[in-house]
């Protein structure tokens, strides 16, 4: 077996794994981000729509239910969070998913 063997396979594993935790945070970054923004809001139930969008910006989707209620989502890569409304007004969370 050659000297310089047992050196480049632990480069090669230590360097693929800062790449890979690198690659990881940077591919996540924009979900933390809107994450942190939601938790800024603090509680989000009772919060007028527009206060929720000046905060964190546009919900990615509107879904009106059968009841009149809109359900609104926000997406980003790692973090996931829908919010429904009545009247404009935050009853709640409906999901939310952080990777």
């Amino acid at each position: 077996m050659d000297d310089d063997f047992i050196p480049m396979l632990l480069f090669t594993f230590v360097g693929g794994f800062v790449l890979y935790a690198i690659t990881k945070a940077v591919v996540r970054a924009p979900g933390a981000s809107l994450q942190r923004k939601f938790q800024k809001l603090g509680t989000i139930k009772g919060q007028h729509i527009a206060t929720i969008i000046a905060a964190v910006g546009q919900p990615n989707s509107r879904s009106v239910s059968g009841d009149g209620r809109v359900v609104c989502q926000w997406i980003s890569t790692g973090y996931h969070i829908a919010l429904i409304f009545t009247d404009n007004i935050c009853d709640g969370i409906t999901h939310e998913y952080a990777a």
